[in-house]
């Protein structure tokens, strides 16, 4: 097993995230999923089992620094160890519903042999902070995202318009005349010269920094018909003022599952390493997300679209808008 989901360790003191926002308009969620509930009593339940690995890295990092065992765990690292467990247990009902949907199904034995590879459930789920039996469940995740993306991997082909601003109010001014005046997208994202316009591209080409980063890229998830706002280099991170850049805005003008056979220069599918095609998998959950909608208690956070990932306030969050669909 390469990797799972993001690995969620968080002590019991949950007092520190208690009352603060009542959340989706379900009592007791700490998110929903279309009409699937996330309970608090889930994430509660996660963040007990992962107790005992979070105070070991704790005392394992203040060591390093001349601190003795047992210092207060920062409530920053609470909250952040939360987020990734909403996070995780969201992606998990988006990636059932699409495999549901593409009729993708990951058998007993897929896992076991997955499993086999790091020692058995046990094994892998040591140092976690999940139990096995989570363990094996983020396995079969992982196994089903990387085979939706497999479908699509070798048909897909986008065209966007992007750039680059310097802030949050620059991208959110840019994407609403886009959404505006589509026809208009040339030239609105061409007049800063800090982007392109009319880009084609294939989740198979490496655009620079490496095929693993270019598959999955926020690109290859959004919509067709659709201009986005993105934290420039992935989610903020919790010392940086959100509104500040950079932000990206993307404009998908067209997403098409015919593309021509691959050429020089394209990878196909089957030559993707798992944990690149698992990457790309979890883009194909955008449309879906976006579809079913996903909301998230503020004591948590918020969902971001583009990252699909919760993170810690709303203007931290991407933001996915249609554009105005042209008369015809």
């Amino acid at each position: 097993m390469r990797r799972l989901f993001p690995l969620v360790a968080v002590v019991v003191g949950l007092v520190v995230l208690a009352g603060c926002g009542t959340g989706p308009n379900r009592a007791g969620a700490a998110a929903v999923v279309g009409d699937q509930v996330v309970t608090v009593d889930e994430i509660q339940a996660g963040l007990r089992t992962a107790a005992p690995d979070l105070r070991v890295a704790v005392d394992q990092q203040g060591a390093a620094s001349g601190i003795a065992p047992g210092a207060p765990i920062p409530p920053q690292l609470l909250a952040q160890q939360s987020r990734r467990l909403v996070t995780v247990r969201v992606l998990h009902d988006l990636i059932a519903e699409q495999a549901r949907r593409d009729g993708i199904v990951v058998t007993p034995q897929r896992v076991d042999a997955a499993l086999a590879r790091a020692g058995g459930a046990e094994g892998a789920a040591a140092g976690s902070g999940f139990d096995p039996a989570t363990v094996r469940q983020l396995v079969a995740d992982q196994l089903a995202a990387g085979d939706i993306g497999r479908r699509v991997f070798d048909r897909l082909q986008v065209t966007i318009d992007y750039t680059s601003t310097p802030d949050r109010a620059t991208a959110e001014a840019l994407a609403a005349r886009v959404a505006a005046d589509p026809a208009r997208a040339p030239q609105l994202f061409g007049a800063g010269g800090q982007g392109a316009t009319g880009l084609t591209l294939r989740p198979g080409a490496d655009q620079g920094a490496g095929l693993r980063s270019s598959a999955s890229s926020v690109l290859f998830g959004l919509p067709e018909g659709t201009v986005s706002i993105t934290p420039g280099g992935g989610s903020q991170s919790s010392a940086q003022d959100p509104a500040q850049g950079p932000w990206t805005v993307i404009h998908v003008s067209r997403r098409t599952l015919d593309a021509p056979p691959n050429g020089p220069g394209v990878t196909p599918a089957a030559a993707v390493d798992d944990d690149t095609m698992f990457g790309f998998g979890l883009r194909q959950l955008q449309p879906l997300a976006l579809e079913l909608g996903v909301e998230v208690s503020p004591r948590y956070g918020a969902w971001d679209p583009t990252q699909l990932d919760v993170v810690d306030s709303p203007s931290a969050a991407g933001v996915v808008l249609p554009v105005r669909t042209q008369a015809p």
